[in-house]
């Protein structure tokens, strides 16, 4: 099956010009949307640490999925040394690091099961491959994605095919899906939060996706 990758133009997400949103798409020899993804971008330097850079998104009053990762498994601009050693790569206290978070990630029903996610997943790390790391929570996407909200209407037909509200997915799947994908999880301690978490985290890089 062809497979064509289409990635938008990055935009600034908020305030700070390091923080960086884009959308992902893949369309089938129709050229018609058949999977999508939702990511974005930080640039992390050793001025500004990944503990600096969360003050700086709390600060503007905005909600983040970067809260547990930059607090927990990060130090300077890096990955921490344990989860770099997981992933065989090496930190680098000079250089600025650019680190991904997939916001969402998700394929029409008729075209699962096929190697679209994995030809995803796989032209981002081709796409991206200096960042030092692609991180994923896997929330249900029907928890923060809303088909009426998209401001574009092919983003909006997308939306509403996949039937948010009735799928039925569940977090094993999941968890079988990022680990069939070289993603390893990172085990948070619960004694750490006020409650258990409702999903799982994700890391991986560009080589190991595209091993």
């Amino acid at each position: 099956m062809p497979l064509t990758i289409e990635f938008n133009k990055p935009e600034i997400k908020g305030s700070f010009d390091w923080q960086l949103i884009q959308q992902v798409n893949v369309l089938n020899e129709d050229k018609v949307l058949i999977a999508k993804a939702e990511i974005e971008l930080i640039t992390l330097n050793k001025h500004r640490d990944a503990l600096k850079s969360y003050a700086l998104i709390e600060g503007e009053d905005e909600s983040t999925d970067w809260e547990l990762p930059l607090n927990l498994y990060f130090k300077g601009q890096n990955l921490s040394q344990n989860v770099c050693s997981s992933l065989n790569i090496t930190a680098d206290v000079k250089k600025a690091k650019t680190h991904i978070m997939i916001e969402a990630i998700s394929v029409l029903p008729t075209y699962r099961n096929q190697g679209v996610a994995k030809f995803l997943l796989q032209e981002l790390a081709k796409n991206y491959s200096k960042v030092q790391s692609i991180t994923v929570l896997t929330m249900p996407l029907k928890l923060f994605v809303d088909a009426e909200e998209c401001e574009e209407q092919a983003d909006k037909d997308y939306y509403q095919q996949l039937e948010l509200q009735t799928d039925t997915t569940e977090r094993a799947q999941l968890r079988d899906f990022f680990n069939h994908n070289n993603f390893i999880e990172y085990k948070v301690d619960e004694a750490l939060l006020n409650e258990p978490l409702s999903f799982d985290i994700f890391i991986t890089t560009p080589a190991k996706l595209n091993c």
